[in-house]
């Protein structure tokens, strides 16, 4: 490719156009119930509104991080293009500055312009000086058309990093807002759960998918385990899952702790709630129901039942996902 055409494709590269930052703001959000006097179903319907309009927002955040993408491309396109024809520049810029250079000490411009004292005729060294200036004068014209482009893609690429800035801080809003009516409803919907053989207790918080499992789950304390069981009156450990899932809507869960980890979305042990399913041993041997503060329920093996251990008491902790 030519220095001019590559000088033109830099230009072209920048064609494409984004929104100016502000209409990445995002509509009003609903506005939150009142969290004094709220009930489930005011909560649950501004709970879905708050989930829609984050979806919309983490779309528009990932649209400016696509856009982002392709400012950054183009202003490093831009770049090389510029260097490209700096250094093409160098040498004809370096033979101009000898030949001025021996013009200088030579006495003037006479002895390159004239020849035998011939005033119509060029000297080889003018002509060659003429030549090369003509010749440079036309790289720095692409040089400049160059340096306005990578001037003009930077530009671009600190639009778009303001337009992303604004849209992640927008959907950050939004998530805090889902957040915080999702705690509302983990206080309106509370069982405590304790284990007279074990004596421990713990709380299953939240109204979703999971927390509803863990509680049917938590129904079945004390039940035998039986190997290959899935209820409704003796469990193994996956088994439990199986059956307390399809007690609140969710049939047909796979009963095998392999590929129930393979459902849902993974969670850090750092992010536990009520319900998520937690898993043991590198194969996922064993399987339980996280219920809080470090306790889970689980069907353990033959000769024991469902009962409430802590997480604390294992070393082969696997990994855990939840299923909504």
């Amino acid at each position: 490719m030519s220095t001019l055409a590559a000088a033109a494709a830099a230009s072209v590269a920048l064609g494409w156009t984004v929104a100016p930052a502000a209409a990445t703001a995002p509509a009003a959000a609903p506005r939150l119930a009142d969290p004094g006097r709220p009930s489930e179903s005011e909560l649950r319907k501004q709970l879905d509104e708050l989930n829609t309009e984050a979806e919309r927002l983490t779309e528009q955040y990932n649209k400016t991080r696509v856009e982002l993408d392709k400012a950054r491309r183009a202003e490093r396109a831009a770049a090389r293009t510029a260097a490209a024809l700096e250094q093409q520049a160098a040498p004809a810029r370096a033979q101009l500055g000898k030949l001025a250079a021996a013009n200088y000490m030579s006495g003037g411009p006479d002895t390159l312009l004239l020849s035998s004292g011939d005033a119509r005729a060029l000297s080889a060294s003018a002509y060659l000086v003429q030549s090369q200036t003509a010749a440079l004068g036309s790289l720095q014209a692409q040089i400049d058309r160059a340096d306005r482009a990578q001037r003009e893609a930077a530009a671009k690429t600190a639009q778009v990093q303001r337009a992303a800035a604004q849209a992640q801080t927008a959907r950050n809003a939004a998530k805090a807002k889902v957040e915080e009516v999702e705690k509302q409803l983990d206080k309106l919907t509370t069982t405590k759960a304790k284990d007279p053989r074990t004596g421990l207790t713990a709380t299953i918080k939240g109204s979703g998918l999971p927390a509803k499992m863990a509680r049917k789950a938590y129904s079945k304390l004390g039940s035998p385990y039986v190997w290959a069981a899935a209820g409704p009156n003796s469990f193994d450990c996956s088994g439990l899952v199986v059956w307390a899932y399809a007690q609140v809507g969710k049939k047909g869960l796979p009963h095998y702790t392999g590929a129930l980890y393979e459902l849902g979305h993974k969670v850090d042990r750092s992010e536990l709630r009520s319900g998520d399913l937690v898993y043991f041993g590198s194969d996922l041997h064993h399987m339980g129901i996280y219920l809080s503060d470090g306790k889970y329920l689980h069907a353990p093996q033959t000769g024991d039942v469902v009962k409430i251990s802590k997480l604390s008491d294992r070393s082969d902790y696997a990994g855990a996902n939840r299923i909504s």
